[in-house]
Order: C-alpha cells, then structure tokens, then sequence
C-alpha cells in the first residue's frame, strides 16, 4: 500500500514539474518576443524621427544619409541609399516635412527578423498636412537591430481589409485593387503551404516566349520566386501570379490572376491613363502587405521551430542543441527557410544566428577559396560582375564562392603567384 501511494505521489509531483517547465518556458518566450518588439519600436521611432534631417536635394545628401541613418539601417541598404539618395527617405522640400512614424504593427517572419507596418506622418506648420503606408524590414545582427528595408507604399485603400480563413490559413487582402483599368479575375489570392526548401530557377534572360517567366525578387528585405504567365483573349491580356517564399520553416505559395485591357483601345486620353496607371502600380508591394498578414497552424516540427525555440532557452542542453541544428544550415536556401533574414544585395546573403553568412549561388566560403589558392591547390578562377568567383580545382572540383569587392581574386591570386605559378583568371 505504501509502494502505491509513493508511486502516485511521484507521479503527482513529475506532473507537476512538467506543468511549471512548460509555463516557465512559455512566459521565457513571451518575455523574449515582447522585448524584441520593443527593441523594434524603438528603432524604428527613431529612425521616424531622424527623416526630416535629410534633405534629399540637398548636395550634401550623402552625407547627411550616413550622419543620420548609420545607426539604424543596415550597412547595405545604407550604401545604397548614399549611392543613390532618390531611393532614400527623406524631406524633398521644407514644407511639409516627414515628422515621425508611427506604427500600426509588428509581426515576426523569421528568427530575429520582424515585418513593420505604419505610415509616415508629415508636418507644416500649422500641423498635420497628410500621411502615407510604409513597410519596414528589421533584422538582428550580433547585438544589434538594424533595419534592412523600407518601402513606402505609393497607394493608400480606403476601403478596411477583408480576412479569408479556411483550413487553418487566414489572411488579410483588398476586395479590390482600386485600379480602373487593372481588373481581378482570380481573387482573393490562393494559399497553398507547400513541401520542400526555397529555390528560385530563373528563365534565363532572352527566354521571352517561356511560360511561365520565373524570376526572383526581394520585396522589403523578404526574398519571393515570381512565376508570371500570360494569355491574350477578347483584346484583353490574362496574368497569372505565382509569388512563393519561405514562412516560418515552410514554403508558402500565393497566387492569383488579373486582367489588362489593350489600352490602346481606348480613346487617346484614356490610353494614356491606362498606361500610366500600368506603370505605377505596384503590384509587388501589395502582395507583400498581403504576405505580412498570413497566418497558419503549425503541422510540423520544422527546422525552423526546433531553433526558434532553442534560441529563447536558457537551459545549457538547448543552447548544445542550437549547436547541433545550426550544422544543418550549410547554405543559402537551407538558410532562408530556417527563417534567417535576408542582408544586403547582389549577391543576396543570408545571416544565421552563429555568425554564419551564406551567399546565394555559391557551394564554398571566400575563405575556403583564398585557402585553396594558396596551398597551390587552384588550375584557373572566373569572376562575373555579380561578384561571384568560379575556383576550379586542380581535381576539376569547383568552389563557387562571393568575393568582398571586385577584382579581389586577382589580389589573392597575384600573392601565390611566386609560390604556385600563374592561374589563368577570366572574366566578364
């Protein structure tokens, strides 16, 4: 009798135990997600703020970029915008002027990377004079949460979202586009959660009678397989829509079809609007607001589960066990669907949480290859003006890797020239 009752209370008490490791563990991952989307906040508040600072026109735009922005937006986008301020945000004239942003939502799409919805509000003096949408993309690196891409929406719907939800999918979408002569055919958009990891076979550039034309895109700081392919009918041209990408470990496809009109069907003034409105709609932008909103039950203990919920542990054998997932992400594609966010630009990278970068298109490390030419290892290298270098081996193996800037594989191979010979290096 004694034995029965030691057993039940044991049994009671492991129980117990579980019940207060569970509960430990959930408020452990909200504490996280709360200070993470504080963190957000307060960079992109801050970044609101600092807008009106730089005049765009001004010569001495660039500057004032790097004086304002270098501590909020991620050094590639911060290029970019110095290389080009028409990309950037800023103030155009003294009035109005971009006051601040306020934010309307945060939403995770990956580890350590978050999607902001909210709008700019701009200021004269006598106060408010408007506002429009913008979608931020933020991101951590090591200690720091740095924004990788902003996208100010050039349309504003009036009318509130409808939401579709069905098998354990919902979303928000527009019941319309507000366009005149941009009509919907196939819509609301279809959800289809698909098996397998992200990859993005491009038609090649010429191919303009392939059906369906695939491109890859990055949509504020969000990487997307575009599948477009048309039909002409009744002077009119029907376009279906494929845009795939990774969600929370899964491969998600949305697509969708739409009508244009010939707009040189129209009487003169009508074929000019109709074109311009073709020209300016972002087709894009929307889908990505429709992206943000997506949500879906989890089926699987993905990759990208098992790690998001290794990295808010605080329990050593989940941290060993981070360790040992981390060696399942060997590169770019592997490293996007477990969630990592999307840095920089051709060629795109991809940052896991060890430190890691993975380039898009390549097998090896720049490492790896400065190694092989030094120990007299490569036969001849080919470098393309995307920056991506091709090491043949004298094995005939290929390391297929991302240089820091152009031309360095000349400056590695020229060093190991004395010692290993001339390598012949081609390029485009």
């Amino acid at each position: 009798m004694n034995k029965k009752i030691i057993s039940v209370l044991f049994l009671f008490i492991l129980i117990a135990v579980i019940v207060f490791l569970m509960r430990s563990y959930r408020s452990n991952t909200e504490i996280v997600r709360r200070a993470e989307e504080a963190a957000v906040r307060t960079l992109v508040e801050n970044f609101g703020h600092s807008l009106k600072n730089v005049s765009l026109l001004s010569p001495y735009a660039r500057e004032d970029i790097e004086s304002n922005y270098k501590n909020f937006l991620d050094p590639a986008l911060l290029d970019e915008w110095k290389s080009d301020p028409s990309k950037a945000l800023g103030r155009l004239v003294s009035s109005p002027w971009p006051e601040k942003i306020e934010i309307s939502s945060i939403s995770k799409f990956g580890l350590k990377a978050y999607d902001v919805s909210g709008k700019i509000i701009e200021m004269t003096s006598t106060g408010m004079s408007g506002s429009h949408p913008i979608q931020i993309a933020v991101a951590k690196f090591d200690n720091r949460w740095l924004i990788t891409g902003v996208y100010a929406l050039p349309y504003q719907v009036s009318e509130p979202w409808k939401e579709y939800e069905s098998d354990g999918i919902s979303f928000e979408y527009p019941e319309t586009l507000g366009a005149e002569y941009i009509s919907e055919t196939e819509w609301p958009p279809t959800i289809v959660i698909k098996p397998g990891n992200y990859a993005c076979e491009e038609t090649p550039a010429g191919s303009s009678y392939a059906t369906p034309i695939v491109s890859q895109k990055v949509i504020n700081g969000r990487i997307y397989c575009v599948a477009v392919s048309h039909e002409g009918a009744a002077g009119s041209v029907y376009s279906s829509y494929s845009y795939a990408s990774p969600r929370n470990g899964r491969l998600v496809e949305l697509s969708f079809v739409l009508r244009y009109p010939n707009c040189l069907n129209y009487p003169e003034d009508q074929a000019r609007t109709c074109a311009d409105e073709r020209e300016t709609f972002d087709l894009d932008a929307l889908v990505n607001s429709v992206f943000q909103t997506l949500k879906f039950e989890s089926a699987s203990n993905t990759l990208a589960d098992q790690i998001a919920r290794c990295l808010v542990s605080s329990y050593s054998a989940d941290a060993e066990k981070c360790e040992e997932l981390m060696e399942q992400i060997t590169d770019f594609d592997s490293c996007v669907m477990a969630g990592f966010p999307i840095i920089g630009s051709g060629p795109l990278r991809c940052q896991a949480a060890n430190g890691k970068i993975f380039v898009q298109g390549t097998n090896s490390s720049w490492e790896e290859a400065v190694s092989a030419i030094d120990n007299c290892e490569a036969a001849s290298a080919f470098q393309t003006h995307s920056l991506i270098v091709t090491v043949t081996l004298k094995d005939n193996r290929r390391l297929i890797v991302a240089e820091p800037k152009i031309d360095d594989i000349f400056d590695i191979a020229a060093a190991a020239e004395a010692k290993c010979g001339r390598i012949q290096i081609a390029t485009e």
